[in-house]
């Protein structure tokens, strides 16, 4: 049954479109296709875009059972933001889902789930749900972050959604927000959702229904060029909304601290001399009455984490 109703909306999952960035994915994007095509309440559209693969994605598809099932185009490689905003283009369906290629859906009744929020809050601009991250076997980690409305403030401070691909947003409010910002190669996908939340109600649906496949990795293996990105991210949130001067510093502490872990954890004492030095003008006293302060003393004195690290996790 795929027409559900409650409160004064009325939408059925065939008013959904899903939009799948696609690169390199020929060992996944089946799988990823069978999870949509599995759903009790089917979308109405199934958008692909090519982003410029270069193995054997288009060819799995126009083989596959879905090929005359699917919306399929191929662009340039020009990243996930670009793809999906190719993707959210193309559909004039009232309601977006967002799945990567490398994911898929576990629950089959994902797409009805969300509807019934939707139906249910007529202010609703995004509802996500809970997932499940697997590091390719290493170890898994379920992502369970729950909003009920206003929701704006937590992505201040952090990503608040589950997981992209857990994501239903109503696409004329994408439309309005100008989609995804290309430019910002990470955090691009948060700060979308900020926008959202800024325009309407944030829901999520208390139940894994998302598989996120995460590459096991150096974390900070483009440490610098991320951490740029962290900051043209925050500049953004910061300007969408009125903070005092010590909020903002707030802000910049949460945001800044997640890089300084994780410049510590790699035992890159330059990358974290660097943040550490950003942070004092950006926080303030902040940084220095924190736990970053010593450490940054014994990157400067010895250049390494190393020896610190067999006492301090």
């Amino acid at each position: 049954m795929n027409r559900l109703t409650s409160g004064r909306g009325i939408y059925t999952s065939r008013d959904i479109a899903v939009v799948i960035p696609a690169y390199n994915c020929e060992d996944s994007i089946l799988d990823c296709l069978e999870s949509i095509f599995a759903q009790s309440g089917k979308p109405g559209e199934v958008i692909v875009i090519n982003d410029g693969s270069s193995d054997q994605t288009e060819s799995q598809l126009m083989c596959s059972r879905y090929w005359q099932h699917i919306r399929y185009y191929k662009q340039e490689n020009a990243g996930p933001a670009a793809a999906r905003n190719k993707g959210i283009s193309l559909t004039e369906k009232d309601w977006v889902a967002f799945l990567d290629a490398d994911d898929r859906w576990i629950d089959e009744d994902k797409l009805l789930e969300q509807i019934i929020l939707v139906n249910r809050y007529p202010d609703a601009s995004l509802i996500d749900t809970f997932a499940k991250v697997d590091w390719h076997g290493k170890h898994e980690l379920i992502i369970q972050r729950q909003k009920q409305g206003d929701a704006f403030n937590q992505f201040l401070h952090k990503n608040a959604v589950n997981a992209t691909s857990s994501v239903l947003a109503k696409k004329s409010l994408i439309d309005e927000v100008g989609g995804f910002v290309e430019q910002i190669k990470f955090g691009e996908d948060r700060l979308l959702w900020a926008e959202l939340a800024l325009k309407g109600g944030v829901y999520t649906v208390p139940k894994v229904t998302v598989l996120k496949i995460n590459q096991v990795g150096n974390l900070t293996s483009k440490g610098q060029r991320n951490y740029h990105y962290r900051v043209a991210l925050v500049k953004r949130l910061i300007a969408m909304t009125e903070l005092s001067a010590a909020q903002q510093k707030v802000v910049w502490m949460v945001n800044l601290s997640e890089f300084l872990r994780l410049a510590y954890q790699a035992n890159n004492s330059e990358l974290f001399l660097e943040i550490f030095k950003d942070a004092r003008r950006r926080t303030g006293l902040r940084v220095w009455i924190s736990k970053y302060f010593p450490l940054a003393v014994y990157a400067k004195l010895f250049g390494s984490f190393v020896p610190l690290r067999r006492f301090v996790a």
